[in-house]
């Protein structure tokens, strides 16, 4: 499922989403529709449209937890976290940045201390 037919990202790459989105379905490849929903997720933050990135990130993390790839649902989380915060919304920016702060530790991974770091600042506020 994508964004509605209005969606602000402009129609080349939305069907270059749409085709990436088709395909992957059809070969039952959930990680690639992760990675793609993710992808989506990035473009609509970058270009301020926090709901939209939003709705793809949550598509990503429910792919991702389905399939327990840890990996990726951190990731997806950190940049759920990013457009929390980008919105205006700490609350949700910390308890995005948390759960996935949690997986990363989890996993011995070292972003999780970048991770440390937002979580920090975002208390200095």
């Amino acid at each position: 499922m994508l964004p509605p037919s209005n969606d602000p990202i402009n129609t080349p790459r939305r069907a270059t989403h749409t085709q990436a989105l088709g395909l992957h379905q059809q070969l039952n490849d959930r990680q690639g529709q992760a990675a793609t929903w993710d992808s989506l997720g990035y473009a609509h933050h970058h270009l301020g449209h926090h709901t939209q990135a939003v709705t793809c990130y949550q598509h990503a993390l429910d792919l991702y937890r389905d399939l327990g790839y840890r990996q990726g649902e951190a990731d997806t989380l950190t940049r759920l976290g990013d457009t929390h915060h980008a919105a205006g919304n700490p609350d949700a920016a910390r308890d995005a940045w948390q759960q996935a702060l949690t997986i990363l530790d989890q996993l011995d991974h070292p972003d999780a201390e970048h991770l440390r770091t937002k979580l920090h600042n975002l208390g200095r506020r």
